[in-house]
């Protein structure tokens, strides 16, 4: 199995001093980075849902689905491919200058071009989601795609080399600086207007993301192995295996950021079919999208981490064929998953009236009432996403990103029917219901063709069982706590400690992890680095 392009010959030169890495190290702390750095954007999105309103978070959210399909054409595929290159550099003692070079040039490109676009279709676009007058905060957000595109490169770089606090520390700088700028932007132009206030916070969402190249471009100029001259030619082949690497990573990325773009203007018109006004259709849409996504993101983030931190290792192992220690590490990377997002799953149930009183005091009672339902409606999405997150990742570190374009595209053909036969009639609980079976059908088939790849590895289905079990006894006892307790503010922080020490002694208590799994993972492999 191919598990990146192989540097010509050209990209020779042996690289000095070996040093071994560990994959739990790099996945904690780039998941560790993740978790803060949701925090803090859940900090700006908290009080800027507060400032907005219902209806004006709604019209936020409108532009991020097309802003992130933009993104994800341009550079979603770059960190990938990069670090697969990378890593594989890395694994047979090797350096690629000219790879590198080229791929920088790529991700420039793409960068300019998705900026050119963002431009080019902002007034068709806001037209087509029924908000033709929105199209200047398109302009306004256009510079973040060339800046996000930009830093791809740099982050990919550092992802093949499995040190991810570079990244990790952009992720805080770039929403560090959106807090910061956002808050400070809507709440000045709040005045003007709703419009005027989301503009704003688009505005928080450009200089965020230009702090962050900034940021990856310092942290990559340290490097002792510099670039080649840009102006250097390079032999034509080398993009033509970057762009062919990119595209299946690309094809796969892109279902669910067009199926976000979907929802951007069919949920809105079919709620508003089913009766609603505009300005309520926003506002559950904003509810739905920002409001509670915002919430349910905070766990599966520490899916990415895991995805993006497994890539390295699974590459490596490809390259050197030992396919034994791929499925263990993998397998124990699936575990892992799971019993991070199952008692997320039940605390969410169980404890959604407090979460959305607790984070959105400002919401009327009706709008609180419909965030309730909607979070928990939403709430399994936090495993079947975090599983969707994770397969897909692992299928393209084993080159078969191609499969996982398939998968999601056939599940968002089926998100989008669904949605269409049951949102007239159910209204806004039928989107994360369309979404669960999105998730599910395509964690299904993803999860077939891994068996396909790595084989079989019983000690998954131990585990799940096991973490199953653990989920089932922590929401006997934190509804037991959410029956008892009367105080809204203890509540929550009773039911997660109690919750926390059940769930950890009966994954203790069952080895829900397995000693097979824990060892390939603990376990130390060769690997050269730059220093």
């Amino acid at each position: 199995m191919r598990a990146c392009g192989r540097p010509y010959s050209g990209d020779s030169g042996i690289m000095p001093g070996a040093r071994k890495r560990s994959v739990v190290r790099s996945t904690a702390g780039l998941a560790l980075a993740g978790i803060v750095a949701k925090i803090v954007g859940a900090f700006y999105r908290i009080p800027l849902t507060n400032v907005l309103g219902a209806e004006g978070i709604g019209l936020y959210q409108t532009f991020f689905p097309v802003y992130a399909l933009f993104l994800t054409l341009t550079s979603a595929g770059i960190p990938t491919v990069v670090g697969r290159y990378v890593a594989y550099a890395d694994a047979i003692g090797a350096d690629i200058p000219l790879t590198r070079a080229a791929a920088k040039r790529t991700a420039l490109l793409l960068g300019a071009a998705g900026a050119v676009m963002t431009i080019a279709l902002a007034y068709p676009v806001a037209s087509l989601q029924s908000r033709p007058d929105a199209w200047k905060g398109y302009l306004v957000v256009a510079p973040a795609v060339f800046a996000v595109t930009a830093a791809s490169f740099y982050k990919g770089y550092f992802i093949g080399k499995g040190r991810m606090t570079s990244n990790a520390l952009a992720q805080i700088a770039e929403q560090s600086v959106k807090l910061a700028v956002g808050l400070t932007a809507a709440c000045l132009l709040a005045n003007y207007g709703v419009a005027a206030a989301v503009y704003g916070a688009l505005f928080a969402v450009a200089v965020s993301e230009i702090a962050g190249l900034i940021f990856m471009r310092i942290a990559y100029g340290k490097e002792k192995n510099k670039d080649i001259n840009l102006r250097t030619r390079v032999d034509k082949r080398l993009y033509y295996d970057i762009i062919k690497s990119n595209l299946p990573i690309v094809a796969a990325a892109l279902a669910v950021p067009l199926s976000g773009f979907i929802d951007s203007f069919l949920i809105v018109r079919l709620l508003a079919k089913g009766g609603a006004s505009l300005a309520q259709a926003t506002s559950l849409y904003g509810l739905y999208s920002g409001a509670v996504g915002t919430v349910i993101n905070l766990p599966v983030v520490i899916s990415v981490s895991l995805a993006v931190a497994v890539i390295p290792g699974v590459s490596s192992g490809v390259a050197k064929g030992e396919y034994v220690k791929v499925n263990e590490a993998t397998g124990f990377t699936l575990t892992a998953c799971l019993a991070i997002s199952v008692p997320c799953f039940f605390a969410f149930l169980v404890f959604a009236p407090d979460v959305i009183g607790l984070l959105y005091p400002g919401f009327s009672e009706d709008n609180a009432l419909a965030a309730v339902e909607i979070l928990r409606f939403q709430a399994i999405n936090v495993i079947a996403a975090s599983l969707v997150q994770l397969l897909c990742g692992m299928l393209q570190a084993l080159g078969s990103g191609k499969s996982a374009a398939i998968y999601l595209a056939v599940a968002v053909l089926l998100k989008t029917a669904l949605q269409a036969l049951l949102l007239p009639v159910m209204g806004i609980v039928a989107a994360p219901l369309a979404q669960l079976a999105m998730y599910i059908l395509a964690a299904v088939l993803a999860f077939v063709r891994y068996v396909e790849l790595v084989g079989k590895n019983g000690q998954i289905v131990k585990s799940v069982s096991k973490i199953a079990l653990g989920g089932v006894i922590m929401s006997v006892c934190i509804q037991t706590v959410a029956l008892t307790v009367q105080n809204r503010y203890l509540r929550p922080a009773v039911g997660a400690l109690v919750g926390a020490a059940v769930y950890l002694s009966v994954l203790v208590f069952t080895k829900a992890f397995g000693e097979e799994g824990l060892r390939a993972v603990l376990a130390r492999g060769k690997g050269e680095r730059n220093d």
